[in-house]
């Protein structure tokens, strides 16, 4: 089996792609097995909700950007890959 450049370049960002998001997780840990803890981040309900819920959700929006263009960048490698004209070896 040949190796080609593009092969190899595709492995390559698929290991920074997956050790990128594997640094991101260990970053924010997700309480599985646990009960969730007191926070600080909750919004009180005392007054007008949507100026807190608005802080909330624009201060905590880089999970789900990232989420979001490993999702991209996985569905547009893939319709690649199934667009990809295959070679035939002439021996």
């Amino acid at each position: 089996m040949r190796v080609d450049k593009i092969t190899v370049a595709g492995a390559v960002l698929v290991i920074i792609v997956f050790a990128a998001l594997l640094a991101v997780i260990a970053q924010h840990p997700f309480q599985t097995f646990s009960y969730a803890l007191p926070s600080d981040r909750f919004i009180s309900v005392t007054h007008d909700i949507g100026p807190e819920d608005s802080r909330f959700m624009w201060s905590y929006r880089s999970m789900d950007l990232i989420a979001q263009a490993f999702a991209i960048f996985a569905a547009s490698a893939a319709c690649l890959a199934m667009l990809r004209s295959e070679e035939k070896e002439e021996s």
